[in-house]
């Protein structure tokens, strides 16, 4: 599974909109047969998020863009 854009509008925030969604991909994911999912972030969106859904950062860009960076993140689909 790789996610490419995972987006809740700030006033849905906190509300699990986020958490159900990316539950409900996960597990489409796995009864297809998906064994990990993967996706990247940057330092100023979610990367929290993720780590809080089992998620592990797996590598990062720093200074992209400037003053930030870029995060990847992965999860084994038990």
């Amino acid at each position: 599974l790789e996610i490419k854009i995972l987006w809740v509008t700030e006033s849905h925030r906190k509300l699990g909109i986020g958490s159900a969604l990316l539950d409900r991909m996960e597990r489409v994911a796995k009864e297809k047969g998906a064994v990990i999912s993967m996706l990247d972030t940057f330092d100023f969106q979610a990367p929290d998020f993720y780590l809080s859904k089992g998620y592990s950062m797996i590598g990062r860009i720093d200074d992209f863009p400037p003053g930030h960076s870029r995060m990847y993140f992965s999860k084994k689909l038990n």
